[in-house]
This record gives structure tokens, C-alpha cells and sequence, in this order.
């Protein structure tokens, strides 16, 4: 009753909102796929070619980072954290090179470059 009333002013449970996200197949094993698909595309196509290519693995990206924030979303940990990915047990396969770094403001690889340009501006 209590999650009934809950809902009609629009929340919903955290547990629910992992759960329907794991529907089918994990987020780990979603993300995992989605970079094996682009691993395959690069090696075996032409499609990710800079010269008519970059819309196409800017979408991949596109794509990558929000399976990541899923991720990030369902574990409370990053899909290349190497300590805490363990206790998820997941092995997601590597960002491929083609996709570039994850562009998620939060994400650990935009902070480090937000510092590095703040140590980096004049005084």
C-alpha cells in the first residue's frame, strides 16, 4: 500500500528501479556486448573510417556512456574500477580506443581532465 501511494506521487523504490533495469540481461553483460558489437564493427567494416565514420562511432559513444552510467547507476562503481568491480562479480571488456574516453561528467576520466586543466591555467 505504502509503494501504491508512493508511486502516485511519482517515486519508486531504488531496488525496483535496479531490478527493471536488469531485465533480460545484466547491465554488465549489456555493456559488455555493446563493446564486443563495436569491436567486431571496426575490425570487420569500414563504417568507423574518420572520413564518413565519425557520426557513427560518435553514436557507439554516445551509447557507451549511458550503458556506463546504467552501470554506475545499478553497482555504485565504474565498469574500469578495478577494485570495486570485483564485488560485482562482472568482467566488462575495455572501452575500445574507437569510442574515445567516456564523456559522463562524473565520471573519474572527466575529473581528472577537469583538474589537469585547472592546473594547467595561468595564475
Amino acid at each position: 500500500m505504502f509503494d501504491a501511494l508512493m508511486a502516485k506521487f511519482g517515486f519508486i523504490r531504488k531496488a525496483d528501479v535496479i531490478s527493471r533495469l536488469q531485465f533480460a540481461r545484466s547491465i554488465g553483460k549489456r555493456l559488455d556486448e555493446h563493446r564486443e558489437v563495436v569491436e567486431a564493427i571496426e575490425a570487420k567494416t569500414t563504417l568507423f573510417n574518420k572520413e564518413v565514420g565519425h557520426w557513427h562511432a560518435w553514436h557507439m559513444a554516445t551509447q557507451d556512456d549511458y550503458l556506463i552510467r546504467l552501470y554506475y547507476m545499478v553497482h555504485g562503481c565504474w565498469p574500469d574500477d578495478t577494485v570495486r568491480r570485483q564485488v560485482t562479480g562482472e568482467v566488462v571488456r575495455p572501452r575500445p580506443t574507437v569510442l574515445g574516453q567516456c564523456r559522463l561528467p562524473e565520471h573519474p576520466t572527466q575529473q581528472q581532465q577537469k583538474k589537469h586543466d585547472v592546473e594547467r591555467q595561468p595564475s
